[in-house]
């Protein structure tokens, strides 16, 4: 009997065009956990507060952000960040499969290149170095204190 030759198997990173740097939290300070990659495909980049689920839980939810936001349907809901309004979700809204007996309400907002967490994440030069580059905090309803560049300023601290 002649053996079969195994098809090449092609190399897949993952179902993101992004990538998550998220901070391994061994230090008392940290940064944002963050996306590199979706302006390249025309969307803003994604960031969370570093300590709200941590690294996994964190990149988990932007993943469904992302997920969310990249259907049709809700492109308008993007839109309306990109506009300067918040956009509330319930977590199994914005994830039925993974989020839902999730109770928190997620807030997405854009914030501008000179936030302190921008800088932490990806740098001062950042909107110098892409032009046009967007930027959307991920929040959980309730955690104002995120909002405050104060609270990034010299790194997360807890």
């Amino acid at each position: 009997m002649k053996k079969r030759k195994k098809k090449p198997s092609r190399i897949k990173i993952g179902r993101y065009p992004f990538t998550i740097h998220a901070d391994p939290l061994k230090e008392t300070t940290s940064y944002p956990t963050h996306t590199h990659g979706l302006y390249d495909i025309g969307f803003p980049e994604f960031f969370i507060d570093p300590v709200a689920f941590g690294g996994l839980g964190n990149g988990g939810r932007i993943n469904c952000s992302y997920d969310y936001f990249k259907k049709p349907k809700n492109r308008g809901k993007l839109k309306a960040i990109l506009n300067g309004q918040t956009i509330k979700l319930a977590g199994p809204h914005l994830c039925r499969k993974h989020l839902r007996t999730d109770y928190y309400t997620y807030c997405f907002r854009e914030v501008p290149p000179e936030f302190e967490a921008i800088k932490l994440a990806y740098g001062s030069g950042i909107a110098e170095e892409y032009p046009g580059i967007k930027f959307v905090q991920i929040y959980v309803e309730g955690d104002d204190y995120v909002l405050l560049d104060d609270y990034y300023r010299g790194g997360v601290r807890w």
